[in-house]
């Protein structure tokens, strides 16, 4: 038999008798155990969902008239002078057929372990804005180091620029004195040349 044939008459196997199950549970069970020698035949197990579903063996299907189902508790141990601990084993459910006697044992399923992300390294708000605060502090004396000799040749520079100025205005106040004094002698000579030439002429005329 094909796979795709396989398949597809499981299919049918099963949906009819999830159809049939409450009008004729004895149709659905011959249907669910045609499909369980199909599965056999091909070397293939029920699932984990079958299982529950109906019985591997007479294909009744899990009702409490048909099935009877009991809890099974995980075991403990106790060690000496230690408290019980557990072993792992999180139960079992047992499904007893009541038309086949066939009992099935289906362990519980754990639930997927969930990765912690809490313990992962993340870089949160706050971590960046701390680190971002240390490089700031790092880089501060470097910077005040940097700008420190400017400061210090700004300030050994201003003392002579202000003495050079001062020399300079002394300079030009001596020059304009110089130049004033220059011009009043000049100014004298000249008028004293101008008397000195209207006597003259006051003589010649006399």
């Amino acid at each position: 038999m094909a796979p795709t044939e396989s398949a597809a008459r499981l299919n049918f196997l099963r949906d009819s008798a999830s159809f049939l199950s409450s009008q004729s549970p004895s149709t659905a069970a011959h249907l669910l155990a045609s499909h369980n020698q199909i599965l056999y035949e091909d070397f293939k197990p029920l699932n984990y969902r079958q299982k529950e579903t109906f019985c591997g063996a007479c294909g009744s299907v899990r009702k409490p008239e048909h099935t009877k189902k009991f809890e099974v508790k995980p075991k403990n141990v106790k060690s000496k002078g230690k408290p019980l601990k557990d072993t792992g084993s999180a139960g079992a459910t047992v499904y007893k057929c009541l038309q086949c006697y066939r009992r099935t044992v289906l362990p519980h399923r754990k639930p997927a372990a969930r990765p912690n992300l809490q313990k992962q390294s993340i870089s949160t708000p706050a971590q960046v804005s701390s680190s971002s605060t240390v490089s700031t502090a790092e880089k501060a004396p470097e910077k005040a180091a940097t700008q420190a000799p400017s400061d210090t040749a700004v300030s050994v520079d201003a003392p002579a620029k202000t003495t050079s100025e001062n020399a300079s205005s002394k300079k030009r106040a001596k020059a304009r004195k110089q130049g004033g004094l220059q011009a009043l002698l000049a100014s004298k000579q000249r008028s004293q040349a101008s008397t000195s030439s209207s006597l003259d002429l006051l003589d010649f005329l006399q």
